[in-house]
């Protein structure tokens, strides 16, 4: 409560006073970042030039100074001191952390281990708002494991003298629970069985915190949906009721617009407009139209919710792309049915593609003319990534098959598929980042577009080229794809400054002219790269060398997030 109150005097006084910027010196274990949000002031990105540098009232300073005082003692640091001088242009508050409480012991008493949920070994420095979180994680733990009513003592003696801290943890996890009644509230124009079939949670099964997040993220991925809430209440049997509230978009027609740029594609902008429940039960309706540099796109896409977590959609486009040595132009669409089980994901269709090859520097790599090809597609993956931008722990696997007979609704016999898997593993104040890729296509009779051949080189690919760079060239020197890739890629992500993030990796690529690639020829590079945070995912730099001839090939790659 005294914080609260600090807090609220400051931001009371910075509201409506003159103001001087205010700068820190002297703190290493917290960064300058860290205790301006402490202070309830922004920090402005590098990409925020136009935003005011943080500043404060003079007059307000002893304040500042005790909140930055609690603030340390709530990561340890009860000795820390703060003193501050000023001008007419700046305020500098000088830190001094001096000695921190570290941890002396911890006493562990659980039927389920709880180690990993303790941020705390012997020595490290304590903090607080650590100690406080590792409670919120034990008892999710419990809760994850059928205990809806498991009961927690947790304590930390701190000795200011000895500067050491004792730490105990003590569960009871009572009996396991059930859910005993899914009740489900939701508007007129959303059908009370597609809700329950979104759900992860179902009467007579065991309890879990996770099924409940799980049908949280089922019914946010349905933009119809403007507020889900899932209620519970625990009797003395430990049954769990479980009410589910839909509250429906009130305003359906969403108008999208963005604009970016990558070294991929270059330049981007994109328009769209999506109906997030046409005529009910959350189907959508959505038209978007995008240009790159290289390529221009309009697409179309109905997509219905049937129950069993399965959805029914149709999409039909248009596009035109440009690629080293040829354009091709398409009239595309498909039907298709999904699967989403979190984390697993099933999509099955059928796909059509009228391809026009146009303006070929080479005709007999790239044959000018017209193309149609009907193909059923396979796709299913698995997900354990916490984020996808800027993941920092988890696994996932990729599969996607596709096909065709050489006939009247088709002009190739021929199979494609690709798989991928990779794993993030973070050690440390460091994550460990590693991808595999492979690809292989099979034309047995007729012919496909060109562009249904595999090329590698880029961000996603092998950094120490540009974009569908990497491979054989024609007498132009424009990349003639292959028809099978094996890619590995090797990052290791580590804090620099700040939301400055720094990589280093290795990129690996193996191609073939026939289904399997050629293993006794690689394409080997290593490089570097810087990350940025920001609101919408990290700034990714990376500059890639190839091992055999740094000199002269190399690539600069940009973008948004993590490609992996």
């Amino acid at each position: 409560m005294k914080i609260q109150l600090l807090f609220f005097l400051l931001y009371s006084s910075l509201s409506y006073a003159q103001t001087i910027p205010l700068f820190f010196k002297g703190n290493q274990e917290i960064a300058s970042r860290e205790l301006y949000a402490a202070l309830g002031l922004y920090k402005p990105y590098i990409y925020e030039f136009y935003k005011d540098e943080p500043a404060v009232d003079p007059k307000t300073l002893p304040i500042v100074s005790q909140t930055l005082v609690n603030y340390y003692k709530t990561k340890g640091f009860y000795h820390a001191g703060v003193t501050y001088t000023q001008n007419e242009k700046a305020i500098i508050i000088e830190l001094k952390e001096n000695v921190p409480i570290r941890i002396a012991d911890i006493t562990i008493l659980s039927n389920l281990d709880i180690s990993s949920k303790i941020p705390f070994k012997q020595n490290d420095i304590f903090d607080a708002e650590k100690f406080i979180q590792s409670k919120k994680e034990i008892k999710l733990l419990y809760a994850n494991n059928h205990h809806c009513n498991a009961q927690l003592d947790a304590k930390a003696w701190i000795d200011i003298e000895t500067n050491d801290a004792y730490l105990i943890y003590d569960v009871t996890p009572n009996e396991s629970c059930y859910f005993a009644n899914v009740i489900i509230n939701t508007s007129e124009n959303i059908d009370e069985d597609i809700i329950k079939s979104l759900l992860y949670i179902n009467e007579e099964e065991l309890f879990s915190l996770h099924a409940i997040t799980k049908s949280y993220q089922s019914l946010y991925a349905y933009d119809g949906i403007l507020k889900a809430l899932i209620d519970t209440e625990i009797d003395d049997n430990n049954s769990v009721d479980a009410t589910v509230t839909i509250t429906e978009n009130e305003k359906p027609i969403r108008f999208e617009i963005g604009m970016g740029a990558s070294s991929n594609e270059g330049l981007m902008a994109s328009l769209g407009l999506k109906h997030r429940n046409l005529y009910g039960d959350l189907k959508t309706l959505d038209l978007k139209a995008k240009v790159t540099e290289i390529k221009q796109t309009v697409k179309t896409n109905f997509d219905m919710p049937l129950l069993h977590k399965n959805t029914f959609g149709v999409e039909l486009g248009f596009a035109n792309e440009i690629f080293d040595g040829f354009k091709e132009s398409r009239v595309f669409g498909k039907v298709y049915l999904n699967q989403r089980r979190t984390p697993t994901f099933m999509k099955e269709s059928l796909f059509f593609d009228r391809v026009d090859t146009y303006e070929s520097e080479d005709k007999a790599l790239f044959p000018e003319g017209t193309l149609f090809v009907l193909s059923p597609k396979f796709e299913w993956s698995y997900d354990t990534r916490d984020k996808i931008l800027d993941p920092s722990k988890g696994y996932f696997f990729g599969s996607e098959v596709m096909g065709s007979i050489l006939g009247e609704v088709s002009d190739a016999s021929y199979y494609k598929y690709k798989l991928s898997g990779g794993y993030i593993l973070p050690i440390s104040s460091t994550i460990l980042a590693l991808k595999v890729k492979y690809g292989s296509l099979h034309l047995y009779e007729g012919d496909i577009p060109a562009s249904y051949r595999f090329f590698a080189g880029g961000m996603d690919s092998n950094r120490a080229y540009g974009y569908r760079k990497l491979g054989l060239m024609d007498d132009n020197s424009n990349p003639i794809g292959f028809d099978s890739v094996f890619e590995t890629k090797i990052e290791e992500r580590f804090p620099i400054y700040g939301d400055i993030k720094g990589v280093v990796f290795n990129d690996n690529t193996y191609i073939g002219a026939n289904a399997s690639p050629d293993f006794s020829k690689g394409y080997y590079s290593v490089g570097f790269g810087l990350r940025y945070a920001t609101p919408i995912g990290p700034l990714a730099i990376d500059y890639g060398f190839d091992i055999s001839n740094p000199r002269s090939q190399h690539a600069l790659h940009f973008h948004i997030g993590e490609s992996f």
